[in-house]
């Protein structure tokens, strides 16, 4: 049997009125080299009837993963076949051009470890879709994305199966890490000097729903302070001064919180008093802060007219 170029992973549990359209968009592709392998957390729903509509084309596993969607995903990478394996969730959708244009970078830059492609994301029951960009790699790509947040998604990001397998790299299944197991996984692929790629090009749409862990603010920011806390004190070798450099970073997440209040929060004056007197103790910080969001938002606007959905 050909192995397969890609193996896409695809973690469910009770979305199978997003799951079809998650598979249809991955059947419909142009390229044609891939299984697809479906984890479903003994779903209640009609995730069965979905999945047995596809005949044989789909590799269908069931495990109880006690809400750590890591599980999940770790038995879908022991199961692949694939040359490079492509996370998909459930409630994701992908553009009918992603693979062949993933596999047709792969196929020139030959170095490349993870690739990940710009998303469209739609929140709530909005038809509204704005461009979400990811990247860049830089140099020190750990400590980068250790002192200033994840650059990846995980339904838009492609790995190379033979590094996971020689790092011994899968995705940390700690309960406290739950919606930022991702942060945690590209953080370990890139402390094991991983080569990232990042494609402007959207190639995919994102949901953000109620029923999403992402959606879940409090939840996911101490989730992503338990990564933190985890990588600074028990895998990062860049700096002996580990408690310095623990709250170095979540200075940078108070920055990061207290700013999206401001345009998030109907307490916009209370917020903008907390965020005058930061910018008075730690100006350095908070102008760079405020450089980089800037920077963001600008390439977010000119890729956005040019691959205007």
């Amino acid at each position: 049997m050909r192995r397969p170029f890609f193996s896409i992973v695809i973690p469910t549990f009770n979305q199978s009125n997003f799951l079809k359209e998650a598979l249809n968009s991955v059947f419909n592709q142009d390229f044609k080299n891939f299984e697809v392998i479906v984890i479903d957390n003994y779903s209640s729903d009609e995730t069965n009837k979905i999945i047995r509509t596809y005949k044989k084309k789909i590799i269908y596993k069931k495990i109880k993963n006690n809400g750590v969607i890591a599980k999940s995903r770790n038995l879908g990478i022991k199961k692949s076949r694939g040359k490079w394996i492509a996370f998909l969730d459930s409630d994701d959708l992908w553009s009918k051009k992603k693979l062949h244009k993933v596999y047709n970078y792969l196929k020139k830059k030959r170095e490349t470890d993870v690739i990940c492609n710009n998303e469209w994301t739609i929140y709530d029951k909005s038809s509204k879709t704005k461009i979400k960009s990811f990247g860049p790699s830089s140099s020190e790509f750990y400590k980068k994305i250790l002192l200033y947040g994840n650059r990846n998604s995980t339904s838009a990001s492609v790995v190379k199966s033979s590094f996971l397998k020689k790092n011994k790299i899968l995705f940390n299944e700690k309960k406290s890490f739950i919606t930022c197991e991702d942060y945690c996984f590209f953080l370990d692929i890139a402390n094991k000097r991983g080569n990232f790629k990042f494609l402007l090009e959207p190639l995919g749409i994102r949901r953000y729903h109620s029923k999403s862990y992402s959606s879940k603010i409090k939840l996911h920011q101490a989730a992503e302070e338990s990564v933190i806390k985890y990588h600074v004190f028990n895998v990062q070798s860049f700096s002996k001064n580990k408690k310095d450099l623990y709250n170095k970073i979540r200075k940078n997440l108070y920055i990061k919180k207290t700013f999206f209040k401001i345009f998030k929060s109907g307490k916009t004056f209370n917020n903008l008093k907390i965020f005058s007197n930061f910018v008075l103790k730690s100006p350095f910080e908070t102008i760079k802060f405020i450089y980089s969001i800037s920077i963001k938002f600008c390439t977010q606007i000119i890729i956005g007219a040019i691959y205007k959905k």
